[in-house]
């Protein structure tokens, strides 16, 4: 791992998540198989929360988070491409030179259109370089005998 270049601490997918005043909240996080009765499906919410870690040199500039949503052979499965996102972070008075810089942030998507069953990722990015992937599965549901 590079610790010269911004950096994902972690991602998890969960059913909401909200950032606020630098913590986390997850509401169902963790999880990573999604089962459904049929498919197509179209799921109605789902929440991706992460810790981003940015150097100290990186302070002050602009950088572009993005988040593909991907079948697991690689391919997208959002018609409009990537979800993207402009941030800056400022140097936080209180910390001492040279720190990391901590971000969270919350993404939640609503009536997320599912194609089929089988492996998907959530590819996360910092300026167009691929830092982590939020797996999950989805199967059929089992119904009972």
């Amino acid at each position: 791992m590079d610790f010269t270049r911004p950096s994902i601490d972690f991602a998890v997918l969960a059913d909401a998540a909200q950032a606020v005043g630098g913590k986390l909240h997850l509401l169902g996080g963790g999880w990573d198989t999604l089962r459904v009765q049929r498919v197509p499906v179209q799921h109605h919410t789902l929440s991706i929360g992460m810790r981003v870690r940015i150097p100290w040199t990186f302070a002050g500039e602009e950088l572009e988070l993005a988040v593909e949503f991907q079948d697991e052979d690689g391919h997208p499965v959002f018609e409009r491409g990537p979800v993207r996102h402009k941030f800056k972070v400022n140097r936080p008075s209180g910390i001492p030179e040279g720190a990391d810089i901590g971000m969270v942030r919350a993404l939640t998507f609503n009536n997320l259109r599912i194609p089929d069953y089988g492996g998907y990722s959530f590819v996360i990015s910092i300026d167009g370089e691929e830092l982590d992937r939020a797996r999950f599965r989805v199967i059929p549901t089992i119904t009972p005998a």
